[in-house]
């Protein structure tokens, strides 16, 4: 079964941080990640769930697929809500926006305190990286991955009595990310410092969001000029 480049960079940080034998997907899509895990690796038994009929379907037609119907669970509901009478290890939450991952991280906070999350936000990481800051989650591990013309970020957490440190760099560029800093990163921070150079340029050094920008800039320029 072959993946995707980012979902099998999802796939190989599970792997590699795998703590139980059983997996929650949220946000399943057609199922792929969960049954790549139960077909190939030490998983044995993973949930795959969809707020959407149609993914739910699709991921019904992957799981007889790879005839895996009594170890890849379909489950039709909103977030972690169809796992809350289920017992599972670990958890991910991959494609959708940072603001999303974390209202439903927020819905049942008691149900995730004990699991291993996986967590890739399409946009909005900063907010992401402060709530899990804030609600006390280590940040264990990140990747960064390019696939076709998308840049994309994976977060490995758990709940901690840990104090954590994190401060608004480890929000914005992950605290792990920042201590690796390969090709990926520089690119996708250059890029970035480019996007908000311009958009300084159009601004008026009065208007609202000049200030914001020009700190966005420094904050950027300091962090992939640090050696």
């Amino acid at each position: 079964m072959k993946l995707s480049k980012r979902l099998q960079a999802i796939a190989d940080l599970i792997i590699k941080y795998k703590h139980g034998h059983i997996l929650g997907d949220i946000g399943t899509d057609h199922a792929y990640l969960p049954c790549y895990l139960v077909s190939q690796h030490d998983f044995s038994k993973a949930y795959a769930c969809d707020i959407a009929k149609g993914p739910i379907q699709a991921s019904i037609e992957t799981i007889q697929s790879y005839h895996l119907e009594n170890k890849v669970i379909p489950l039709l509901g909103s977030g972690i809500q169809p796992l809350l009478d289920k017992k599972v290890d670990m958890i991910s939450l991959c494609g959708m926006g940072g603001k999303l991952i974390v209202d439903i991280l927020n819905e049942y906070p008691d149900y995730i305190k004990d699991q291993r999350l996986f967590l890739q936000a399409n946009v909005g990481l900063e907010v992401l990286r402060e709530y899990l800051s804030l609600h006390h989650f280590e940040i264990l591990d990140e990747d960064i991955v390019k696939d076709a013309h998308h840049i994309y970020e994976i977060i490995v957490c758990q709940k901690t009595t840990k104090t954590l440190s994190y401060n608004e760099n480890d929000f914005y560029f992950g605290p792990c990310l920042r201590q690796k800093k390969n090709a990926l990163f520089y690119q996708k921070w250059q890029r970035q410092l480019e996007i908000h150079q311009n958009i300084l340029t159009s601004l008026e050094p009065t208007h609202p969001r000049y200030q914001e920008v020009s700190h966005m800039i420094e904050m950027i320029e300091g962090e992939i000029n640090e050696s």
